[in-house]
Order: structure tokens, then C-alpha cells, then sequence
């Protein structure tokens, strides 16, 4: 029989009074908002269709357009398909990462003040058309974030898609804060 010291007792009974207060006070992890939420605009090119340099993915941990040639770090990609329709894929829909999840919401980009908990497509590209707004997640970091690597929440607003130039201009609003779900400008409450 194996016996305990009172060392490692000590560090037990210290570990558990330790988590025990911190859970008592809120969520242990969690981490006070600091960086605001702001809205840009960004156009990405078709996969299809268009130079190779051009920038067809979105990167939403460097809030940049992205070239699928020389990286894989982007959160969702966008191309014209043979009908002329407007795709977002999310990365595991392009053998990536299946952390980033799309869903189309049925509210303007200014009534969406919080990312959706559940209804992700994660290796499905979803349809858009101009004025429609989806939420985006993205892959899971811990950019930013102290104990734990969470994804970051976005919505973007089509406001163009030129079939000619094959092109989309979004704008989007992407919350920079570890573990938030708001989309509203500003810091975030919750």
C-alpha cells in the first residue's frame, strides 16, 4: 500500500480550496472583454476563376483576406460555382480544419447581437445572395486567451457579389474577445 505525504496532501487540499473559490466567483477562465468590436469591409475573390494570388478566404484571428495557395490559417473561403451562385465554405468543407461552422440568419447584420450556440455547417459550403447576413466560427485558438483555446464569432453582411469580377464585398463585424459571442460594436458585456 502506497502512502501519501503530507506534501502531496497539502497540494491537494491547496489545489481543490483554489478551484473551489474560483468557481464560487464565476467561471474560472473566463476573461474580462478589453478589444473592441468593430465593423470593416472586405472583398474576396472566387476559388475558381481568378488569379491564384487573388485572396478568396477569410482569416478571422488576423482579420485579413487570405491566399488558399500559400496558407491554410483562414476561417472560410469563397467561389462562384458553374450557375452562377455565390458559395461559403467553411474550412472542413475544403479538407480543412473542422472547427469553422457557417449559418445564414433570417435577421438583418444590425439584429444579429449574438452568435448562435448550435446550428454550425461545418463541411458544407452555404449559398448566399446579396443583403444576406451569416454568422461565422472560427477555427479554435488560444490567441488571446489565458487556460483555454476558444473559436472566435463573426457576422458579415453580402453587400455585393460581382459575377463579372467574381468578387463579394462583406462587411463584417468579428469579436475579438476570448470566448465572446457578442456582435455589437464596442466591448462586449457578456
Amino acid at each position: 500500500m502506497r502512502r501519501i505525504s503530507f506534501w502531496h496532501l497539502g497540494v491537494g487540499v491547496s489545489t481543490l480550496t483554489f478551484l473551489a473559490s474560483a468557481w464560487g466567483c464565476g467561471d474560472p477562465f473566463g476573461q474580462k472583454a478589453q478589444f473592441n468590436n468593430n465593423v470593416d469591409t472586405l472583398t474576396l475573390y472566387a476559388l475558381r476563376g481568378t488569379p491564384i494570388r487573388s485572396h478568396s478566404a477569410y482569416d478571422m484571428y488576423g482579420l485579413s483576406t487570405s491566399r488558399t495557395d500559400t496558407t491554410s490559417g483562414y476561417d472560410f473561403a469563397f467561389d462562384i460555382d458553374s450557375t452562377g451562385r455565390a458559395l461559403i465554405y467553411p474550412a472542413g468543407a475544403l479538407g480543412l480544419s473542422k472547427d469553422p461552422g457557417l449559418q445564414l440568419m433570417d435577421r438583418t447584420f444590425d439584429a444579429v447581437h449574438s452568435a448562435p450556440e448550435t446550428g454550425f455547417s461545418t463541411d458544407t459550403a452555404i449559398v448566399v445572395d446579396k443583403d444576406n447576413v451569416f454568422v461565422a466560427r472560427s477555427r479554435v485558438s488560444s490567441l488571446f486567451c489565458v487556460y483555454v483555446a476558444v473559436p472566435r464569432y463573426g457576422k458579415f453582411h453580402v453587400l455585393d457579389i460581382d459575377l463579372t469580377a467574381r468578387t463579394i464585398t462583406l462587411e463584417g463585424l468579428v469579436d475579438l474577445n476570448c470566448g465572446y459571442r457578442g456582435l455589437e460594436p464596442g466591448i462586449p458585456g457578456s
